[in-house]
């Protein structure tokens, strides 16, 4: 026992205001602040013991009335007491909020909490007011906040706004529902019968919600929200209706938790018991799982999804391609993708998992995303990216194909001569795009077309930067039928130029001391403005440049990182700094830290601010960009190309297995570094050609397929490598400056390989 004594303060200060800012910010939106709401009515219902069929919320969107604004609101048939109002639901960061005066702890710990959420909703995503209305037991309350602010009170004081009689809850709700413009009429049967027969209710308005423009935010909105994890235990336990404009939405029908279809053969998840020890990959201690009187199951659940749930038509489902964490007094407490895990199989696209341990309750943050690093959790982590790791080895032991040795040896045969000849023709290819020397391509920048704009698109590579840095944002403008055209004189505009303000002369922004504003452009009649952007000026203490040591060949790109310590140690990236080279002849560093090498050499390379200097400054290696086709690939030049089912990447031991809703070339995140490209011998037309008795191997049809893929992959690194590159672009802009360079590049391929397509021969 320590002898150190003190005497502490009676009371602990602290900035109540900016501390509620500060743990609101993850709700700083509709779609994350709405699903509070339904979560924190879905736990009255099971506080109560409701039947399922009782359990009945409805989401309200009206549009404004005469000087009234739009609002939003969200209605239980529960009800709440004064008591309740101030013991708990005044109360901020409280994490028996959502359990306190009931023993069904476990069931209502699924929806978690720790009392912020809905709050934090109310108060920030309202320019007007939130307000509570609830009557429970025959006496009403009235409580809430006005817009902007944090301290909530009954209203419009404490002698009318509190315990006042009400004698019929149902005609309270109808007179309610009449001031948003609903009749219950219109309702659905189920719900009218609810009020009806409803002793009690709560209903949360919302006032002028913040970015809101009309019915179609409302759809949009709507599959955000079905998308959200906090919305996954209420779609399951409660009926969701949602009433627009007075119309009920989608003729009466309930929302519900959209569908992911299982994987052949995997239609229930895979169940494993968590371990009673793990081993910490730092610190190599092992680690106990095990929480003193642990209530819930201590496993893992591996799902399936037959579709690929990070890109493509199954894209939809990356709310969901995660891990959730849960414990069973706090629900879902937190959540990382499953990207994150230590996983190289494409498999894992197809997965997503729930991780129940209650020893993981104490790591858990206010926005429930990653939970706090910590032995626990590193170890939980590693053991979760192992499980996963050896269910995909599983599947790709039953995609494994029985190629035929000689169509085996003769594809390998191909694919190593178009391998040369690609590196040839990237040679000619990176000298035409760097303007050294004769290539076969010349960068194209087609004139932007004259018009009048119409709007002006900004965007910026970081959100945040250093002080006394310059930036220049990235404008566009178009005409009315979504065309970009030239540029029109425009001036910038900072909100406070205390914090940051436009430098005419250089057309920049730079900052000047920490704090917050908004930048946007506008035409100088003033008739065209911009999207606003904002831009936090932070105080940096401490840069560190990552890696420290950088390889790279000629002609192609490489990125540099900066972390950034805040006077209060916390480490963040992001941060718009000023970049330095010291012989930009070899390598040249843009705004945002992406490194091209220039011609062979070493250099180094510094990020700074008015304040700091980066620790130490990264040195930079350009080399000749020729490979040895031998060992590892990283670093190379060229990139090697490798065909699925038949060959093995360096440092593997198995031939890599794709599916055939995958692309026809891709590369998995660990080949990005390696420089490698993968065929996808999986792909349907890639079968077709390869498999079917018509074609084969050493057909023209499987040539022409083969060479065509071999150009995509020509094609992206031209496109992705480029002296333009690192700039913003959208689709449109996309198309219209690499559209040429794009034909360009692929008719000089195929006119140096016609003889091969036509005859086989590979001279």
């Amino acid at each position: 026992m320590s002898d150190f004594k003190y005497t502490p303060d009676e009371e602990i200060a602290i900035h109540r205001i900016g501390a509620i800012k500060h743990m609101c910010r993850p709700f700083l939106s509709h779609e994350n602040g709405l699903p509070e709401l339904v979560k924190n009515s879905a736990a009255a219902y099971l506080r109560e013991d409701r039947k399922p069929n009782e359990r009945i919320i409805t989401l309200i969107f009206a549009r404004g009335r005469g000087k009234s604004g739009a609002r939003i609101g969200c209605l239980d048939l529960v009800g709440m007491t004064s008591e309740q109002i101030e013991r708990d639901f005044r109360h901020w960061a409280d994490p028996e909020a959502a359990t306190r005066a009931t023993d069904r702890k476990i069931r209502v710990g699924e929806l978690g909490g720790h009392g912020n959420g809905g709050k934090c909703y109310m108060t920030q995503m309202f320019e007007g007011h939130a307000i509570l209305h609830t009557v429970r037991r025959r006496v009403g309350c009235r409580y809430g906040v006005g817009g902007g602010r944090v301290d909530f009170g009954y209203v419009p004081d404490v002698k009318q706004g509190k315990d006042f009689r009400v004698n019929v809850a149902s005609e309270e709700i109808e007179g309610l529902l009449r001031s948003l413009g609903i009749s219950t009429s219109g309702l659905p049967e189920i719900l009218q019968k609810a009020v009806k027969c409803a002793s009690g209710f709560t209903l949360v308005e919302g006032v002028k919600p913040k970015d809101w423009r009309g019915a179609q935010v409302v759809h949009n909105l709507l599959e955000s929200i079905c998308e959200h994890p906090q919305m996954t235990t209420p779609l399951q336990l409660c009926k969701i209706f949602v009433v627009i404009n007075g119309v009920a939405f989608n003729n009466g029908e309930t929302l519900s938790l959209p569908a992911v279809d299982p994987m052949p053969g995997s239609k229930e998840p895979r169940i494993i018991k968590v371990p009673e020890i793990l081993d910490d990959p730092v610190s190599r201690q092992e680690i106990s799982t095990i929480k003193t009187a642990d209530k819930g199951a201590r496993q893992l659940l591996i799902f399936t999804s037959e579709k690929n749930m990070r890109t493509g038509r199954g894209a939809k489902r990356q709310w969901r391609h995660t891990v959730n964490f849960h414990t069973t007094e706090s629900g879902i407490i937190g959540r990382i993708p499953m990207s994150n895990l230590d996983v190289d199989s494409s498999y894992r696209d197809y997965m997503y998992c729930d991780c129940h341990l209650d020893s993981l309750d104490q790591y858990q943050r206010n926005d429930r995303g990653p939970l706090a690093e910590s032995p626990l959790t590193r170890a939980v982590n590693a053991w979760i990216s192992g499980q996963v790791r050896e269910y995909c080895r599983e599947f790709e032991a039953r995609e494994r194909q029985h190629i035929r040795r000689q169509d085996r040896d003769q594809l390998s045969r191909i694919n190593e001569w178009l391998d040369k000849w690609k590196n040839k023709f990237m040679q000619e290819l990176i000298s035409g795009l760097y303007g050294e020397g004769e290539g076969i391509v010349t960068p194209l920048r087609p004139a932007l077309p004259s018009g009048t704009p119409t709007s002006i698109e900004v965007t910026t590579s970081y959100p945040m930067a250093g002080i006394g840095v310059y930036m220049r944002p990235i404008i566009k403008f178009f005409d009315c039928n979504n065309r970009r055209v030239r540029p029109v004189p425009y001036k910038w505009v900072s909100e406070d130029n205390n914090i940051a303000m436009v430098d005419e002369e250089l057309m920049q922004i730079q900052t000047f001391v920490a704090g917050q504003t908004t930048i946007w452009a506008e035409t100088l009649d003033r008739r065209v403005r911009s999207n606003k952007i904002s831009l936090e000026v932070v105080r940096v203490g401490e840069i560190r440049v990552v890696p420290k040591e950088l390889e790279m060949p000629a002609g192609t790109r490489r990125h540099l990182e900066a972390t950034c310590r805040l006077p209060n140690g916390e480490d963040i990236t992001g941060v718009h700094l000023t970049w330095l080279e010291d012989d930009s002849s070899i390598a040249r560093v843009t705004s945002s830290g992406l490194v091209f090498g220039i011609k062979p050499g070493k250099t180094k390379v510094t990020a700074i601010d008015e304040s700091c200097k980066s620790d130490i400054p990264a040195t930079i290696v350009v080399t000749s960009g020729e490979g040895t086709g031998e060992g590892s690939r990283k670093g190379r030049g060229y990139p090697m190309v490798l065909v699925s089912e038949i060959d093995t990447a360096p440092e593997e031991e198995q031939p890599a297995l794709f599916r055939a809703d995958e692309p026809p070339v891709m590369q998995r995140p660990k080949d990005v570094d390696n420089n490698i490209w993968w065929i996808n011998l999986a792909s349907p037309f890639a079968r077709l050609y390869f498999n079917d008795n018509r074609y084969g191997v050493k057909s023209e049809a499987w040539r022409i397929y083969h060479v065509e893929r071999y150009i995509d992959i020509i094609v992206q690194i031209a496109l992705a490598n480029g002296p333009d590159c690192d700039k913003a672009l959208i689709a449109r802009d996309w198309l219209f400056r690499n559209g040429e360079l794009e034909a360009d590049i692929r008719k000089k391929a195929i006119e140096s390989l016609v003889d091969f397509i036509h005859s086989g021969e590979m001279a």
